[in-house]
C-alpha cells in the first residue's frame, strides 16, 4: 500500500484504509491510545497506518462509546427561505453525521 492523499483515494480505498486503521484500534492497546489523546494524535494515527495524507484542515476523532452517548454532529442544511411562510421540513435522519455513507459505493 502507498501513501495516497485524502482526496486521492477512492471511497473503497477510503474504507480499505479505515477498516485497517479499526481493526487495529480494536487490538492494540498503544494504538488505541493514540488514537485517543487528541484529534491531532488521531489524525497522524490513521495518517501513519491507513498512509494517508491528510489536507492541513481535516480533523480526525475518535468516540468512545461513552463519549458516543453523549455527543451529536449535525450538518447544517442547507438555506432555503420559507415559501408562504412555512420552512421546508428538514429531517433529522438526512442531516446526522456518518461520514461513512457519502462514500459507500
Amino acid at each position: 500500500m502507498t501513501t495516497k492523499t485524502w482526496n486521492d483515494l477512492t471511497n473503497d480505498e477510503k474504507l480499505d484504509r479505515l477498516t485497517s486503521v479499526l481493526t487495529l484500534a480494536g487490538s492494540d492497546p498503544k494504538f488505541r491510545d493514540r488514537c485517543l489523546v487528541s484529534p491531532e494524535s488521531a489524525k497522524q494515527a490513521v495518517s501513519d497506518v491507513g498512509q494517508i495524507d491528510f489536507p492541513p484542515d481535516f480533523r480526525v476523532q475518535f468516540l468512545t462509546q461513552q463519549e458516543q452517548l453523549k455527543t451529536l454532529v449535525l450538518n447544517v442544511p442547507d438555506f432555503i427561505p420559507p415559501e408562504n411562510g412555512r420552512p421546508e421540513v428538514r429531517n433529522a435522519e438526512d442531516y446526522q453525521v456518518c461520514t461513512y455513507k457519502t462514500w459507500r459505493s
